[in-house]
């Protein structure tokens, strides 16, 4: 039977990447697969998220066979290198498209490394893999968790979150609203999100009635879709990635959609849409609807197990029943 590998970078912050590696191999176990997390350094593992899966380290030189899949994120590439003449099938899963060519010699593409195949649920990264390296792209679903990111009316108040992991820009449009006098901004609450459990996390977002995002270079950003499954009206940018499901006009509008990187529009914007809070509390209410509907076509957990499942038995990998499972974890510890 085949092992499924996903190597996973020794990354302790939480990030919804890592995070959806880990669930993938969750997936892949709870469906009958021998799957496992690979981290590098022996005895780390990410504990911050609820998917509790098998995780071996690199240190302790892993017995890989012709069988195996080896699954790499975009961003390990001293890997993917390193294991080129492996004689087992070998797999991208690209997340955000911003990654991909930054972190490789420049002029080379990974089927230098022998990778010809990658998984995503971005369809532009799915498009962006086929046409700048000539690699078979599959999508997978995505998932937006429907327990922790749902819509509760009962506890909003007036609270605008934000993320600051990979820019400052909303650090920098709190401070400037700071300064503001008069502005409605002074009845709301910033919410930093940062550094935080999962739990702490879903939480801002139930309670807030805004979310900026500020991130310019996103691949499906999933912080997004948790903020309008929990009922936030989103304001800001859509990472490229994002323009696959954000509506920024219409009947159909789910969001204010700034352009991308523009900072003093988004501030502006985030202004203008306080003030008309401000004067009718209801005024976004079919644009918060729209972006709660959204999310919900991404919220069924089942869909994103079964688009692993199948594309791992179309690289022939076969579930085991529990006994045969076992037997082969036994011996493989041996």
């Amino acid at each position: 039977m085949s092992r499924i590998y996903y190597f996973c970078p020794d990354f302790s912050q939480p990030s919804a990447g890592t995070r959806r590696l880990y669930r993938h191999v969750f997936h892949l176990n709870r469906l009958g697969y021998d799957a496992v997390v690979a981290h590098q350094r022996r005895g780390f593992s990410l504990t911050w998220h609820e998917y509790k899966v098998p995780v071996v380290w690199i240190e302790d030189v892993l017995n890989i066979g012709p069988s195996d899949v080896l699954v790499f994120p975009e961003g390990m590439v001293s890997l993917m290198q390193s294991t080129r003449n492996f004689p087992c099938k070998r797999v991208g899963v690209a997340l955000n498209w911003a990654y991909i060519h930054r972190n490789l010699p420049q002029g080379e593409i990974w089927p230098d490394y022998g990778i010809r195949q990658a998984i995503t649920p971005s369809p532009l990264i799915k498009s962006f893999l086929e046409w700048s390296m000539g690699i078979e792209a599959t999508l997978v679903a995505n998932y937006v968790d429907a327990k922790r990111y749902r819509y509760d009316p009962a506890i909003k108040r007036p609270k605008i979150s934000y993320m600051v992991r990979k820019d400052p820009a909303g650090d920098i449009l709190q401070a400037i609203f700071r300064r503001k006098q008069g502005s409605a901004v002074s009845t709301f609450e910033w919410a930093r999100l940062d550094r935080m459990e999962e739990d702490e996390f879903a939480l801002h977002l139930r309670e807030s009635r805004i979310f900026i995002s500020t991130s310019t270079q996103e691949g499906m950003p999933t912080s997004l879709l948790e903020a309008m499954a929990s009922g936030c009206l989103v304001i800001g940018f859509s990472g490229i990635g994002g323009n696959d499901y954000l509506i920024g006009s219409g009947e159909e509008q789910n969001c204010i959609l700034i352009e991308n990187g523009d900072l003093p529009g988004l501030g502006m914007a985030l202004d203008r849409a306080l003030g008309e809070l401000e004067r009718e509390g209801s005024c976004f209410d079919r644009i918060v609807r729209n972006g709660i509907q959204t999310a919900h076509r991404f919220q069924d957990f089942e869909v994103e197990g079964k688009s692993l499942a199948t594309y791992f038995q179309s690289l022939g990998c076969l579930p085991a029943d529990r006994w045969s499972r076992d037997a082969l974890n036994a011996s493989r510890s041996t």
